[in-house]
């Protein structure tokens, strides 16, 4: 029996993560490099990345950002520059 889930997960391209990130590709480059996020090579040598493990990282990357922020600092405002807040982040 073959796993349909697997099927339907999206992949994207390097370019296409650093867009969703808001990052450079060299930044991508480097995430890759250090284990940060997980690349797979296609058959043609093209690198491709789930959209569910980047969305993980990015949370991850997010909440220690916020723990950073929450020691170094006094709290102010919402919490988030940004205004966005992932699954790991929810109160």
């Amino acid at each position: 029996m073959r796993d349909h889930g697997a099927l339907d997960e999206q992949l994207l391209t390097k370019g296409e993560v650093a867009q969703l990130c808001r990052v450079e590709i060299r930044t991508v480059d480097r995430w890759v490099a250090g284990g940060k996020i997980r690349g797979y090579r296609t058959p043609g040598g093209r690198l491709l990345f789930r959209k569910s493990d980047v969305l993980m990282a990015a949370d991850r990357s997010q909440a220690r950002a916020v723990q950073r922020g929450r020691r170094s600092r006094a709290p102010s405002g919402n919490g988030s520059a940004s205004g966005h807040t992932g699954p790991a982040l929810r109160r």
